[in-house]
C-alpha cells in the first residue's frame, strides 16, 4: 500500500482500515482497524504533541506499518502538510538545515543517521521514534545531543501507540496518553482501557510508578525460569546493552538437565568479547542471571520493520 492509497481511503470515509501486525511474536497477520479507534488514537498523538493546521508531519517509515500509516492519517485528521520518503538508513535527505518540521516518525536506525549527521538535519521540533526499543548506545547519544526525542509503546491493535517517553530525561518511564486508561492484570501484565475502543490485556509485564508512569520489564511469554528464578530478557538486555556500544544484544534460553532453562546471550558481531566486559556483565547482574553461554552471531535475526525476534535455542 502507498501513502497515496491510505490517504484516498480515510478521505472515503472507510469504515475499517487495513493493518499488518509486526510478527515480533508470531506469523504476521492482517488485521481492521475500526476508523473510531483509529482517529481516537490521531487525536491523542495530535493533543499530546499540540500539532495543529500550520504543522507539518513527515514520516521515513513506510506506510505498511502502523508507524508510517498513522503519521499520513494523524496529517488528515489535523488538517496540516504531510510528507513522507522511501525508507533508508539515511533519513531526511531531501531537507536542509534551513528546513522546519513539526514531527519526524522514524526507527531507531535511522535515528541513529541522524546523530551521526546533526549539521545537515532539518530543524525538527518532534522526533518519534517506534518499531522497536532505541538501543542503549542511542539512547545515550540521544541524552547527549539535546534533540527532543520520543520513544512509544503501543501496538498495531491500538492504532500505534498509547504512551510515549522522553528520551535522556532522568525519568524515562512510559506516560499514558490523554484517554488511555492502564492496569496490571494478575500475572502483571499490561491492561490497556482504550473506553469506547475496548480493553487490551497484553503479555507486557509491568512495574508502575506511584504517579501512573510504567516501564516495561519483558514478555510474560519471554520469561526464563532458570533455577525456579525468574529473569526477564529484556531487563537484562537493558542493563548489559552499555557494555557493547552499537552492538546489538539478544537474551534467551536453551533447555538444561540441572538448571531447567539456561540464560544465553547472543551477541551480533563476531568479533571476541573482551574478558573486562565479561566481569563487568557479572557485576550487573545477579547470579541467577548471568548467561552461562555467550555466542557470537553474523546477525541476529529481526522482523521487517527491525525489531529483534527473541526465540529459545534448541
Amino acid at each position: 500500500m502507498t501513502f497515496a492509497e491510505v490517504i484516498a481511503q480515510w478521505r472515503s470515509g472507510a469504515a475499517y482500515i487495513p493493518a499488518r501486525t509486526s510478527g515480533s511474536t508470531g506469523t504476521p497477520s492482517e488485521i481492521r482497524l475500526p476508523r473510531g479507534l483509529v482517529e481516537r488514537s490521531a487525536r491523542r498523538t495530535i493533543a499530546r504533541f499540540g500539532i495543529t493546521a500550520d504543522s507539518q508531519l513527515h514520516s521515513c517509515i513506510a506506510p505498511d506499518f502502523i508507524g508510517g500509516k498513522m503519521t499520513a492519517i494523524r496529517a488528515e485528521v489535523a488538517g496540516c502538510r504531510f510528507s513522507f520518503e522511501t525508507p533508508s538508513n539515511r533519513p531526511l535527505q531531501a531537507f536542509t538545515p534551513s528546513d522546519a518540521l513539526d514531527m519526524v516518525s522514524l526507527v531507531p536506525s535511522q535515528m541513529r543517521y541522524v546523530l551521526d549527521h546533526r549539521d545537515v538535519m532539518p530543524m525538527v521540533k518532534t522526533y518519534l521514534s517506534g518499531g522497536s526499543a532505541i538501543p542503549e548506545a542511542i539512547r545515550r547519544d540521544i541524552a547527549a545531543s539535546g534533540l527532543n526525542v520520543y520513544e512509544s509503546y503501543g501496538m498495531t491493535e491500538t492504532a500505534s501507540h498509547i504512551a510515549v517517553r522522553r528520551v535522556g530525561v532522568p525519568q524515562e518511564d512510559f506516560r499514558p496518553l490523554p484517554g488511555v486508561s492502564l492496569s496490571a492484570d494478575d500475572r502483571d501484565c499490561l491492561v490497556i482501557d482504550l473506553g469506547a475502543d475496548g480493553r487490551i490485556v497484553t503479555n507486557d509485564m509491568v512495574d508502575f510508578a506511584a504517579d501512573g508512569a510504567f516501564r516495561i520489564l519483558g514478555r510474560a511469554d519471554h520469561v526464563i525460569v532458570t533455577g525456579g528464578k525468574k529473569v526477564h530478557p529484556a531487563d537484562v538486555e537493558r542493563r548489559l546493552s552499555p557494555l557493547f556500544g552499537d552492538r546489538s544484544i539478544c537474551v534467551t534460553s536453551r533447555p538444561d538437565d540441572f538448571w531447567g532453562q539456561r540464560v544465553v546471550l547472543l551477541v551480533e558481531g563476531e568479533e571476541h568479547i573482551p574478558q573486562p566486559v565479561i566481569v563487568k556483565m557479572k557485576k550487573l547482574l545477579e547470579k541467577h542471571e548471568q548467561p552461562k553461554e555467550i555466542i557470537t552471531v553474523k546477525q541476529l535475526l529481526r522482523t521487517e520493520n527491525g525489531k529483534i525476534i527473541r526465540k529459545p535455542l534448541g
